[in-house]
């Protein structure tokens, strides 16, 4: 009996590792093995301080922000963070900081912003070779696992600081 109950908790473990490994988007070079929280990467520290510092830096702390983050890793040990901002229908790839002092500043950092309407293609022939451009597929597979597994922030309307004035010489 016991033996039984043994075998049946394997094939639970088993099924429930491969569902869960093709929950995962598909669309990168390589299926991701696993999901990780970001926010308890050190890397990525304090999420909602690097958005209000994004947000403030492309002006549009003025308005509801809603974004969603996700990490995603690979058997190897490679990490990917992507965000995706709703108001914008955009998804950063995020590359955090090592440095902690420099955390907040590491999203507006990034240099990948797949927007929905101008980076994506309808096949992966559409591609043709380019380095920026996405699957509409792949784009809304990312977001939607955002939206299931992702972890949320909503950033409500606030005032920016001014810049400091620079000293004079």
């Amino acid at each position: 009996m016991k033996l039984k109950h043994i075998s049946l908790a394997l094939l639970a473990t088993v099924f429930l590792n491969s569902h869960a490994r093709e929950s995962l988007p598909s669309g990168f070079a390589e299926t991701p093995a696993s999901r990780f929280k970001v926010s308890e990467s050190p890397y990525y520290r304090n999420p909602p301080s690097a958005m209000r510092y994004f947000l403030a830096t492309f002006g549009k702390n003025n308005q509801r922000n809603r974004f969603c983050v996700i990490g995603y890793k690979w058997s190897d040990g490679r990490k990917q963070v992507w965000v995706h901002w709703r108001e914008e229908q955009t998804l950063i790839l995020w590359g955090g900081s090592r440095y902690p002092e420099y955390v907040y500043q590491s999203l507006v950092m990034s240099n990948r912003h797949l927007e929905l309407a101008t980076d994506t293609v309808p096949t992966p022939d559409d591609i043709n070779g380019s380095t920026y451009l996405v699957t509409e597929a792949w784009w809304h597979d990312v977001a939607n696992d955002c939206r299931k597994h992702g972890e949320k922030y909503v950033i409500k309307p606030f005032k920016a600081p001014k810049p400091a004035k620079p000293d004079a010489q």
